[in-house]
């Protein structure tokens, strides 16, 4: 496998100034352990435990990256999964985000095939018995989590875990049916990954939010998802998130990875907990995202996502007519009491 023990790559997943609310119950040890289980379960491959000194390592290097939160490795003792966001991103985002790496990880070959992977096999590294995370809120207001896992994982030419293999050793139609049975797996992944960008996924993700304020729902717009894709096939080489000035209002997100569009939408959406109708103001973080998805006048909708050049993604809704007028509120809220 091309994977040194020292070439752990950054998982960096950010939504232009977009800040997820704090989800306390999404970062204990817990929500961190449980994770990592899962993913390690699917392979075969035994439970980490929770390690106090491990999670102190990870607590006092997190804490110097939050001048400039950039995602820079420790170089520490321990393997390490870095991730980080422009807002809030919670433990458990984290860690599903480098999971998401798993249809990019060839067992066959050992290696990363389309995309990055070093996250994924880390945290199913079967030898990484002992786990500690921690996260840090950066002075921009973004966030950095790491995750350490003692005995270090990625090691050249060794696999992450047995699960495959021993599946070599039995009947050789057994063999073929363990295999069918994998690629099944990773076709429902591919379709379901597919299944959250369709012209559908992002209208129901929209207009769920926009009904639990009483707004009526948009419809898509070929028009307007035309420009968003025309703008967005432009960003690929750079994978920077720069808006487009055009005629429409914009929302952005970019992943390090495949970012599906309800995902996207839902990290626009989570910004609710930080619009205060009563001021029509963001209190405590970025709003202006959900005020968008909401705007009340905004009814035609139209989105698209491009893979960049560094394997990153990046998705643009574009709303029809623009929303966030100064001095106008999203929706009216009207009260039943």
């Amino acid at each position: 496998m091309e994977i040194s023990k020292n070439s752990l790559a950054m998982a960096f997943l950010i939504a232009l100034a977009t800040t997820i609310p704090l989800s306390l119950a999404q970062d204990s040890p817990q929500d961190y352990v449980n994770a990592h289980n899962s993913a390690r379960a699917q392979v075969g491959v035994g439970n980490i435990a929770w390690d106090d000194n491990v999670a102190a390592y990870a607590r006092n290097y997190v804490q110097r990256l939050t001048g400039d939160c950039r995602l820079v490795h420790s170089g520490g003792p321990y393997g390490e999964n870095l991730a980080g966001s422009s807002g809030d991103l919670s433990g458990s985002a984290a860690v599903n985000l480098w999971v998401g790496e798993k249809p990019k990880y060839d067992y066959n070959s050992n290696t990363c095939v389309g995309g990055e992977c070093r996250h994924y096999t880390q945290v199913v590294w079967r030898k990484s018995v002992r786990l500690g995370c921690a996260k840090a809120r950066c002075r921009n207001g973004g966030t950095v989590i790491s995750c350490n896992y003692d005995p270090r994982g990625n090691y050249v030419n060794e696999p992450p875990s047995v699960y495959f293999s021993s599946c070599r050793r039995i009947h050789m139609d057994m063999s073929k049916i363990a295999l069918a049975i994998i690629s099944l797996v990773s076709l429902a992944i591919v379709h379901h990954a597919h299944a959250q960008d369709s012209p559908q996924d992002f209208l129901k993700a929209h207009n769920t939010a926009r009904a639990s304020v009483g707004v009526g729902p948009m419809i898509w717009d070929n028009t307007v998802a035309a420009f968003a894709r025309s703008y967005i096939n432009g960003l690929a080489g750079s994978c920077r998130m720069v808006h487009s000035g055009g005629p429409y209002g914009e929302n952005l997100a970019w992943g390090s990875a495949d970012l599906a569009g309800t995902a996207a939408v839902k990290m626009w959406v989570d910004e609710r907990a930080n619009y205060d109708y009563n001021s029509n103001s963001c209190v405590g973080g970025q709003c202006l995202h959900f005020t968008q998805v909401v705007w009340r006048n905004s009814v035609r909708l139209g989105c698209a996502k491009v893979r960049c050049n560094n394997g990153g993604t990046i998705i643009s809704c574009n709303y029809d007519p623009p929303g966030n007028f100064n001095d106008e509120r999203p929706f009216e809220f009207i009260s039943s009491s």
